[in-house]
Parts: C-alpha cells; structure tokens; sequence
C-alpha cells in the first residue's frame, strides 16, 4: 500500500544513487533494504506521510530526481516547501513537451553565442582551463540539466570537459549530477536532433 514508508524508500534509494558511488538505482530497479520498524522511529516520519498525500506514486520518484539533481543535500523537510514544489514542476513542464523545452533552451545558447560572437564550437570548447559558455549558461540556470544531458548525447562535451576544466569543484559537482541523473532521463535523439538542426543550423 503506498504511503510514507513506501516514499521514504523511494526517497532513500534517489538520495543513495545521487550522493553515492555504491548504489545505483537503475542497476537496482529502486529496491532497497529499509525496515518499517525503524521507519516508525524516525522522527522525519511525518514528512514522508505528509508527501505521500501531495504527490502520487507515479510523481513521487520525479518530485525527489527533481529536487537532489539540483541539491542533493537537501532536507526531507525542506522538500515540502515552496522550493521543492518549484524545482518539480520545472521538471514536469520540461518532461511533459521535452522537443519544445530543448528548443526554448537551444535558442538560448544559440542567441547567447551570437551576441558574443561565438561559434558553436567556440562556444563548447574549454580554453586555459575556464568554464566554456555554455558551462556558464547552465550554472547561471539559463538552460537546464535536461538540455545539457541531450547535449552531451551528441557531442561527447562532458568526458571532454572532465579532463580540460582545470577548477575541481563547481565542475566537478555539475559533471555528477548530469551523469547521475541520465537513468532517469529519456527523450527521442531523433526529433532532439532534429531541434538542433533547425535552430543551430536552419535558423529556425
């Protein structure tokens, strides 16, 4: 019967597989070892029942992707608040039309690097070490995680950015989580593909 146990152990094993190297949930199928007694003692008990009652089992797993791809430090708690409700529904809109969420972000970095003039291989490519533009794009939240994982799928960017990025720290968080988070995450690389030649290279 679904209710907060069975959240807590869906919220158990996205914190695992985002926080750890010795679990991952697609080898797993999300099946993780956790005891309804020990649940019953914890004293975070109530926001597990409590996000039951929000979000359905259908919803759940994404409302907790959503949430640790962006802090996977967050706490249960916290989660019911606005900003666990905002970083979800961000993830469901890009989701529900993913073809037309990657073309709204495409057309960003394509009007970004045109204002400053820069190829699109320019605009990839690691120079002395420094975060390229499009890096910057997506820390400063202007694209998402979602366009970056689609990115990568045809432009091999991040194995690349891994041995050039000198700084070892905002990069280095960013390369996990788009790796952690690709089992969760499918689009169709035909149409995707397709976005990208109209904007990239039809203009359209």
């Amino acid at each position: 019967m679904y209710g907060g146990f069975e959240v807590f152990k869906i919220y158990l094993a996205v914190k695992l597989h985002f926080t750890t190297d010795k679990y991952d949930y697609s080898k797993y199928d999300g099946q993780i070892n956790a005891k309804l007694e020990n649940f019953t003692k914890r004293n975070d008990r109530y926001f597990f029942h409590k996000l039951s009652t929000r979000y359905g089992k259908d919803d759940i797993l994404d409302f907790f992707v959503s949430n640790f791809l962006i802090d996977s430090k967050k706490w249960v708690g916290n989660l019911l608040k606005n900003d666990g409700k905002y970083e979800y529904d961000k993830f469901r809109l890009y989701k529900e039309n993913i073809n037309e969420s990657f073309r709204r972000d495409c057309i960003v970095i394509f009007s970004d690097f045109n204002n400053r003039r820069l190829s699109f291989d320019y605009g990839f490519s690691v120079f002395g070490g420094q975060h390229p533009r499009a890096l910057q794009l997506l820390i400063q939240k202007k694209i998402g995680y979602q366009t970056a994982l689609i990115l990568d799928h045809y432009l091999s960017y991040i194995k690349d950015w891994d041995l050039q990025i000198k700084e070892k720290v905002v990069w280095k968080d960013i390369s996990k989580k788009i790796k952690k988070f690709k089992p969760f995450f499918h689009f169709n690389s035909v149409e995707c593909k397709q976005v990208l030649k109209e904007v990239f290279i039809d203009g359209k």
